[in-house]
């Protein structure tokens, strides 16, 4: 081992911290790298070491040899995007448990896409633009995070490394994606207000050029044609996922001749419009009106009543994403193209039987 004066800020290497934890060479790279368990004698031992010696892991130098750096690129469209965040989250722990670090870029499209997600077209450069400074980083893969469940073509595919989309799907070749059950989550939540005995359900509804709203619409239409439930073209109602359409858009339906009875909205944001109008006519959720949402955000629990809605499994959607891309880096063949994670309907006090409040 060198001797070093007081002060001195040299970095030992491998083999000088083999020899002061008493080790192999081999043995002190497990435990850095944390790809084989050691006994936890010798990890102790090695981690003191380290802490004596001040020893830093030469990650440029490592890459150089092996072509890997163990660093994952993670592309977000926007950080504040209501599922970014635990997204990101569920990435963050797979790859940490498998020794990788994250590498976070933030497109910053919230203010410029607002709630018109399907003109991501016009951003494409910025797009690619951050999938290149990801490449130019040297990561070994790329997780791209939409703020809303899409189809993302055409993006420029990244050189020699795999690319994943979470919260999103592609048709480009060779593409991998992972998201969740719009469709059938609509149709189960729309189920449960005709197991409860309610024939007239209207829906307020996203933007018509929306894949979401299109998914959950034909969810909806399923579940109350599987009833033999007839829906009037007035029960559809189209609003733009804001408070303030599921304001008008509750209007418009208690303008009706025969109001409906229940109101699916397709997201929580316009159920709580529903709510706002709801009050303001004197009438009680869920004595005189079932109400359910769709996305479970945070502030569906402390509505009141609380809101019955459907989950996201946000935080799944990043823990499989980057599971798939590691099976994509260990050139695995069991990596499906398309993964589509199922949803959780949450039974709160905004729904009531019909029949027996009629």
């Amino acid at each position: 081992m060198n001797t070093r004066k007081a002060g001195e800020m040299q970095l030992a290497t491998m083999k000088e911290i083999a020899e002061l934890a008493d080790v192999s060479v081999a043995t002190v790279s497990y435990v850095l790298s944390g790809k084989k368990n050691v006994s936890p004698v010798k990890r102790e031992r090695v981690l003191n070491a380290v802490t004596l010696t001040n020893y830093k892991l030469n990650t440029i130098a490592k890459s150089l040899r092996t072509s890997k750096t163990e660093i994952i690129g993670v592309l977000v469209e926007d950080i504040c995007g209501l599922p970014v965040p635990e997204i990101v989250d569920g990435i963050s722990q797979r790859l940490t448990d498998s020794g990788y670090q994250v590498l976070l870029s933030n497109l910053q499209l919230l203010g410029k896409l607002y709630n018109q997600y399907e003109q991501l077209s016009h951003y494409i450069g910025a797009v690619n633009r951050g999938i290149q400074l990801l490449e130019d980083a040297r990561v070994d893969g790329i997780i791209y995070i939409a703020m809303h469940d899409r189809s993302i073509d055409n993006i420029r595919q990244p050189a020699g490394i795999p690319l994943v989309f979470a919260y999103a799907n592609s048709n480009d070749p060779g593409s991998i994606s992972v998201t969740y059950d719009n469709q059938h989550s609509m149709q189960a939540i729309t189920h449960h207000l005709i197991q409860q005995g309610h024939r007239r359900i209207a829906l307020i509804a996203g933007h018509t050029a929306s894949t979401v709203t299109k998914a959950r619409l034909a969810g909806f239409r399923t579940a109350m044609d599987g009833a033999r439930l007839h829906v009037p073209q007035e029960y559809i109602r189209w609003g733009d996922w804001e408070y303030h359409s599921g304001v008008e858009q509750t209007e418009a339906l208690f303008a009706l001749t025969i109001p409906p009875t229940a109101i699916v909205a397709m997201n929580d944001v316009m159920a709580a419009g529903c709510y706002a109008t709801t009050s303001r006519m004197g009438l009680r959720i869920p004595d005189d009106l079932s109400v359910v949402g769709f996305d479970n955000q945070l502030f569906a629990s402390y509505m009141y009543p609380p809101l019955t809605t459907v989950a996201l499994p946000n935080k799944q959607i990043g823990l499989t994403a980057a599971q798939q891309l590691l099976r994509r880096l260990e050139g695995r063949d069991d990596v499906s193209s398309t993964t589509v994670l199922p949803c959780q309907v949450i039974l709160r006090a905004s729904t009531a039987p019909w029949k027996d409040i009629k």
